[in-house]
């Protein structure tokens, strides 16, 4: 009888590569989840709570990740509109679109938190970003104001509704530069009028500004020039009220000699001299500090909790 050959026992060196390439292979069984731990999901977030859905936004802020903090803001307004964080969430994707400088699309969800959310305690926040969307896109003097005006008002809300905001301070100094701007906008415009013999325009312009924005830096252009062009429109009372209070209040500028020959009075010079150019240190001034706010709204780190 011939006898098998008894079949040789594996060696257990052999086993190791296999038991190696198995494990290698079978990333979702029990054995490489003890060994290894489960894989991080990429959709971790998403799943989450409403918690870390905003945490995970404020990060992505913090990353200018702006597009990836929209998604989740988005994810919990949707997934959680009972949440506590609704509004925080709101806030940060109005935020968000702010700091892309999307100012039409952070004007429209500024307006719409304030519109489900006005008396909130952080309203003032978005009455303060809603100015700055506006006031980011302001133009120069010489084009159309519209965006400026929409800036003030908000601007004047916040500090009319809100004086003790943490944002009152800001909104007081750019409150200041878009009164600025829009007086030297209406001396352009009347200026304009003026050399074109356009006296009626002009002196409705420069009334306009002395109405609306006083202590802007052009009160004493806007008198000369309203007198004027009333006196060119022989209301010669009306001129000599312009003149002479530009005479009274403003001695000291280059408009007030011209003023004094049609009073046909000597002029006497009181106070200090003002400085050439009307407004213009003010001016400087304030570009200076809105260019190092947007720089520094730039690096910052935005934070949702207080």
């Amino acid at each position: 009888m011939t006898i098998g050959r008894i079949p040789r026992r594996s060696s257990p060196v052999l086993l190791w590569p296999l038991l190696l390439l198995a494990l290698v292979l079978l990333p979702g069984c029990a054995i490489y989840d003890y060994l290894y731990g489960k894989p991080r999901s990429t959709t971790t977030t998403r799943a989450g709570s409403d918690q870390d859905l905003l945490k995970a936004a404020e990060a992505q802020l913090q990353q200018k990740r702006y597009d990836d903090a929209r998604k989740n803001l988005q994810q919990l307004i949707n997934q959680y509109p009972e949440s506590e964080l609704l509004a925080a969430a709101r806030l940060a994707s109005a935020r968000a679109l702010y700091l892309a400088k999307k100012y039409d699309e952070a004007r429209a969800e500024y307006q719409r938190f304030l519109e489900l959310h006005p008396q909130h305690e952080r309203a003032d926040e978005a009455h303060y970003y809603l100015g700055m969307s506006y006031f980011s896109q302001s133009e120069s003097a010489d084009r159309d104001q519209t965006a400026t005006r929409k800036a003030l008002e908000e601007f004047d809300l916040l500090l009319k509704q809100m004086p003790d905001s943490q944002y009152a301070a800001d909104a007081r100094e750019r409150s200041a530069v878009a009164r600025l701007k829009l007086a030297e906008k209406e001396a352009y415009v009347g200026r304009f009028y003026f050399s074109r013999g356009r006296y009626a325009a002009a002196a409705s312009r420069y009334a306009e500004l002395l109405a609306r924005y006083p202590g802007a830096g052009f009160d004493d252009e806007a008198l000369y020039y309203l007198g004027e062009s009333l006196w060119q429109l022989e209301q010669k009372e009306e001129a000599r009220a312009a003149f002479q209070r530009l005479v009274a209040e403003y001695s000291q500028s280059e408009w007030a000699a011209p003023a004094a020959r049609r009073l046909e009075i000597a002029l006497v010079r009181v106070g200090q001299p003002k400085p050439a150019g009307p407004g213009l240190m003010t001016r400087m001034w304030g570009g200076l500090k809105q260019t190092w706010r947007e720089f520094s709204d730039t690096v910052m780190d935005y934070k949702l909790f207080w």
